[in-house]
């Protein structure tokens, strides 16, 4: 229970659950359990005691429980909206020449993304993310430095996370789409 508990605090970093009040209060309950199963089996010196130990036992694997449950909810909403968009942007990047080993990789990364929603094991799942936390930062760096242009950067950027708009393709967006022979691979459509 020790290994899982330091492992689910370390996802929990990963991940940056904890900010909002509620995730907050259970990561506030599942710290409160293991320090009073902690106390008491640093005290237990009688049968009263292991008694004590052996109801506590239970509610810290339900808190253990609770908490992953609602860690991977954020995750969850975090890979639908970090990851999943990875994978038009690099379909998209896969189609242009220059960029297709770097979009088929992008692709990957979002399916890689969604496959850690189905891990089970906490210590797998804490794996799982920092793997894809390391290839997603090797990614972003990768794709930046492609670009050479920070407009183009920007609307790269806009285009992963779903959200580019009409007003981000700039001159200096459409120089570098028309050089990639990009042009045919957008279309415009109204938001509503």
């Amino acid at each position: 229970m020790v290994q899982r508990l330091s492992d689910l605090l370390d996802v929990s970093d990963m991940t940056g659950f904890g900010q909002s009040p509620e995730e907050a209060e259970k990561l506030d309950n599942l710290l409160y359990d293991a320090n009073l199963l902690t106390s008491l089996l640093m005290q237990a010196d009688d049968v009263t005691s292991l008694q004590e130990i052996e109801e506590q036992v239970p509610l810290l694997k339900t808190s253990l429980g609770n908490t992953l449950g609602a860690i991977k909810q954020r995750w969850r909403s975090q890979v639908q909206t970090e990851y999943r968009p990875f994978h038009s942007l690099g379909s998209l990047l896969s189609k242009i020449e220059d960029t297709s080993a770097l979009g088929k990789r992008m692709v990957q990364l979002s399916d890689e993304a969604t496959a850690t929603l189905s891990t089970v094991q906490v210590d797998q799942f804490k794996a799982a993310i920092a793997r894809l936390l390391q290839r997603r930062a090797e990614i972003d760096k990768e794709r930046t430095s492609f670009t050479a242009d920070n407009e183009v950067e920007l609307f790269l950027g806009s285009l992963a996370k779903g959200s580019a708009k009409l007003e981000s393709v700039t001159p200096a967006v459409l120089r570098w789409l028309a050089e990639h022979d990009a042009l045919d691979l957008f279309e415009v459509r109204p938001t509503s």
